[in-house]
């Protein structure tokens, strides 16, 4: 067979929409051009490296948010691959439904969309290659497409290009769509198969036979369960071996930073421990939680807009997690001679024969009191 190469790209979530993310609106917009940006790249790489194919494993945009300035940057982009082909397998978030750009505008002669739920195959015989693939008609897909999936012939090599759940190892919170087992696509004379949907790059376990079953990530994390570098997949067919690796793309990465702040006593203890972590963790890219945890001394003002302040232009945007909790000691305070300790008694009484609910608010309301009657600003949780 020729030797041949190709990028395998998914998840892009072209217009995503950062409404919910706790992100100030101008960091939603940034994040969003960097994802458009990031898209950019990938095809960019694509003319750089040579490569003959391009594998979009579906949910290249959101259907429901697509702008016309979105599809005409898309058209461009493909255009601009000239002779490079290009396969899409729709997703559940830019399915083939009537009003899609997939349905509704013209594509470069270059681009092929799956366009239907069942499995079908494009020929590329100067190539020896074989796209066979499947594209969802609709946003909720629990159909097993792939116990369809005949075994094809092995006069080609044989990708296979679809959106799914490996039903074998479901991400938390990771919505279903398009099932699947490994168990299905082994035995099939498939020499890769491209997969979309989940979005921690991958390669499937396979018992069963050879059979290379990949999910390529998501190239740009949009939110904190896709922290730390992203990319796509770099194929390369030579000499009958096929060699498949990561290439990261992404230009805002999101990180999470635990930080334990048992015993500080000042800001700068905070502040020095953050950026310990500098250029390992997090550099002027970077979208940082600081998860804050652990008994602070009572006496430190955790003043977040100060933090802040203190660390601009070390990360990009930094959100803050506080889990801290004064370290006071409530039974030595409920003995002092003062409003204050006949308060604490009170409350100490109370949280003793209290349990549940109750009690988690009994001890609120004591966190709260002693910040205030100690001249402390008031850190509700």
């Amino acid at each position: 067979m020729p030797a041949f190469r190709f990028i395998h790209t998914s998840d892009i979530h072209l217009d995503t929409s950062f409404s919910g993310s706790g992100f100030p609106s101008r960091l939603g917009d940034r994040k969003r051009e960097a994802i458009r940006g990031t898209f950019r790249r990938i095809m960019d790489d694509a003319r750089q490296q040579d490569v003959d194919l391009v594998l979009i494993a579906g949910d290249l945009f959101e259907s429901e948010r697509v702008t016309p300035d979105t599809v005409e940057f898309i058209r461009k982009q493909f255009e601009g691959l000239g002779s490079i082909r290009v396969f899409i397998a729709p997703g559940n978030h830019d399915p083939f439904i009537p009003g899609s750009p997939y349905r509704e505008e013209s594509w470069p002669d270059n681009v092929y969309i799956f366009s239907e739920e069942a499995f079908h195959s494009v020929e590329i015989p100067q190539l020896g290659i074989r796209v066979t693939g499947f594209g969802f008609e609709r946003p909720h897909l629990e159909d097993r497409f792939f116990q369809k999936l005949p075994v094809l012939s092995k006069d080609l090599f044989n990708i296979i290009l679809s959106h799914g759940s490996n039903t074998g190892r479901i991400p938390a919170g990771k919505s279903r769509h398009g099932p699947f087992t490994i168990g299905e696509i082994a035995g099939k004379n498939i020499q890769y198969c491209a997969l979309g949907h989940y979005h921690q790059q991958q390669q499937l376990p396979n018992p069963v036979d050879d059979t290379p079953a990949w999910y390529s990530g998501i190239p740009e994390g949009r939110g904190w369960d896709e922290t730390g570098p992203c990319g796509y997949l770099f194929g390369e067919f030579t000499d009958g071996n096929l060699a498949v690796e990561n290439r990261t793309c992404n230009q805002y990465a999101l990180n999470i930073l635990a930080v334990d702040c048992d015993s500080f006593s000042t800001r700068e203890q905070i502040l020095d421990a953050v950026l310990n972590r500098h250029e390992d963790v997090f550099d002027s890219n970077t979208i940082l939680r600081v998860r804050l945890a652990g008994a602070l001394d009572p006496k430190l003002d955790l003043s977040i807009p100060e933090l802040d302040e203190r660390l601009a232009g070390h990360a990009l945007y930094i959100q803050w997690d506080d889990q801290t909790h004064p370290a006071w000691d409530f039974e030595s305070l409920s003995h002092e001679k003062t409003l204050r300790g006949r308060f604490v008694q009170s409350l100490n009484e109370r949280i003793d024969a209290a349990s549940g609910e109750e009690k988690i608010r009994l001890e609120r309301a004591r966190l709260y009191g002693i910040q205030a009657l100690s001249g402390h600003a008031v850190r509700l949780r």
